[in-house]
């Protein structure tokens, strides 16, 4: 009695084990999925987009559980993954990305495995065929080192694969992205497509990607960049500096007004273009137009009269003017009073978080240093130009005169003179603009004055001083 009440317990037991499969699991039956249909849309695509995988996949007698797949060309995975099904019916649609590997080919035959699994381990498989993969093509592309650099990579004319851009003054390392678009400030525009560093390689990423990194040892500077887009490699070119050259590292610390400049002195020719490196080839950078014109981010061709200069760079406000040793006329001409200041595209906010109580605006009465006047060049006969923010943005006041020579020689008076242009100088002694209570608010901004002795008149005009980008010679604003 007790052997046939343990044989009935024992099949009871049995029985709900069996119904609790069948609750988790449906029927513990051996089946295998079945593949209904499958497909990659677009069946023509591009490596470094994404594709559409749709998929029906049933089981009726087991539940789904797994399908993987693997896309596959020239015998070499270009990427896999998992996607979780489940029931006895799976809908799938499901967008890939498929990466551009090192040495693919163009208008490569692609296909993609798949395979289905149920809970039982039980599995099917099925493959994708008659797919092309494309390499991208590009007009161009742009090289971002992480200081905001920007370089042009264009292809090569006998190699479409390799893009490539010389006449640099580029850092001898550096880390960088490379883009197909750029956004209107000049930053990566991850809508297309984007390479970085991948596991120390160059390899596509999107904005939570690592920046790749190059070196050139045995160099001053990088000249010539090549990006190898077929075997996803990138080449430098190393060079080594000239006299000619302008970098930091030969300017010296000078404490002037209270703020840190460095300063330079050496000699400057007439329509001499001068390459710039570092620091000095930032793009907010401004060099005093008076004297220089900037042909590119790393280039600038000197408009002065040849001879001895002193350069002078403010890290703080982010400009560059020169300075002479007693300068007078008939060369030029000096501005001094309050309310004027080389231009700089840097907020008085920003240079007072630096040097508190200074403005964008500099000048004072007196010749003791150059912070306290402003150069005006001659650029013909009896003929002066100079470019300075006025009046202050903290007072909107601006009172000062040209002077011949440091020594308060041959004053120009407002009254002996006929203006034009922007009407924002009022006096007769003084070339002031007031900001009395009746007095209209004059806009703080560069004004560039040109002063005719031979007529006495004076020109004046608002310049937009902003900063401009250029890449190999190709504007950006």
């Amino acid at each position: 009695m007790n052997s046939l009440y343990k044989l009935l317990f024992l099949t009871g037991i049995i029985g709900l084990l069996f119904v609790s499969c069948e609750n988790d699991y449906g029927l513990r039956k051996e089946s295998t999925p079945v593949f209904e249909s499958a497909s990659i849309n677009p069946v023509s695509f591009t490596f470094g987009d994404s594709v559409t995988l749709t998929a029906r996949i049933t089981d009726p007698a087991t539940t789904l559980t797994m399908l993987t797949y693997e896309i596959v060309s020239e015998d070499r995975i270009i990427t896999s993954g998992e996607i979780p099904i489940g029931g006895d019916a799976q809908e799938v649609s499901h967008a890939i990305f498929v990466p551009l590997l090192k040495n693919q080919a163009d208008n490569s035959a692609v296909q993609v495995n798949l395979i289905a699994r149920n809970v039982l381990k039980g599995t099917a498989s099925t493959r994708i065929t008659d797919l092309t993969g494309n390499r991208p093509v590009y007009n161009q592309l742009y090289l971002v080192t992480d200081n905001g650099t920007v370089v042009i990579l264009e292809p090569q004319a006998t190699d479409k694969n390799k893009y490539q851009a010389g006449e640099l003054t580029i850092d001898t390392s550096f880390r960088f992205r490379i883009a197909e678009k750029l956004n209107a400030d000049n930053t990566i525009d991850y809508t297309g497509d984007v390479y970085g560093n991948v596991n120390g390689r160059i390899a596509m990423i999107n904005e939570t990607g690592e920046s790749a990194f190059v070196y050139a040892p045995e160099a001053d500077y990088i000249k010539e960049i090549i990006f190898d887009h077929y075997g996803l490699s990138i080449a430098t070119t190393g060079s080594n500096l000239s006299d000619e050259d302008l970098i930091l590292t030969v300017f010296t610390r000078q404490d002037i007004n209270g703020e840190s400049f460095l300063v330079l002195q050496r000699s400057l020719q007439n329509g001499k273009t001068y390459s710039l490196f570092n620091e000095l080839a930032d793009p907010q950078n401004i060099y005093n137009p008076d004297f220089f014109e900037r042909t590119a981010d790393d280039k600038v061709a000197f408009l002065g009269k040849t001879g001895e200069y002193t350069i002078y760079y403010n890290p703080v406000r982010k400009n560059i003017f020169v300075g002479v040793d007693n300068p007078s006329y008939p060369d030029y001409l000096l501005a001094c009073g309050w309310g004027l200041g080389y231009p700089t595209n840097i907020t008085s906010e920003q240079i007072a978080s630096v040097y508190p109580d200074h403005h964008r605006t500099h000048t004072d009465w007196g010749f003791d240093h150059v912070m306290k006047y402003v150069l005006l060049r001659q650029t013909d006969e009896g003929v002066y130009q100079g470019t300075f923010y006025t009046p202050g943005d903290h007072d909107h006041y601006a009172s000062f005169k040209p002077f011949e020579n440091t020594g308060w020689g041959n004053e120009k008076q407002a009254g002996s003179f006929t203006f034009t242009g922007e009407q924002i100088i009022s006096g007769n002694n003084n070339w002031d603009i007031p900001n009395g209570e009746d007095d209209p608010v004059i806009e703080s901004a560069n004004y560039r004055f040109t002063i005719n002795l031979n007529d006495n008149t004076v020109h004046i005009e608002k310049v937009a001083l902003i900063r401009q980008t250029t890449f190999n010679g190709v504007k950006r604003n």
